[in-house]
């Protein structure tokens, strides 16, 4: 009912749509690397926070769990 029928695509036409899908693949492969690198980042930044359990003590020789 909704279909359109596909008419023939020019050369042009081919060419344009492979370079549009070329470059979404290449805009998914960026995101992917962001994406790992973000999550190794967060990762790195938690187990840090863990590794250390250390108490600070202010000026006054005090510790702030005091």
């Amino acid at each position: 009912m909704f279909a359109k029928r596909m008419s023939k695509m020019t050369p042009d036409e081919e060419e344009l749509i492979d370079r549009c899908i070329e470059s979404y693949y290449n805009m998914i492969k960026y995101h992917r690397r962001q994406i790992i690198e973000l999550s190794r980042r967060k990762i790195k930044d938690e187990r840090c926070m863990e590794c250390f359990d250390l108490e600070i003590i202010n000026e006054s020789g005090r510790s702030s769990k005091d």
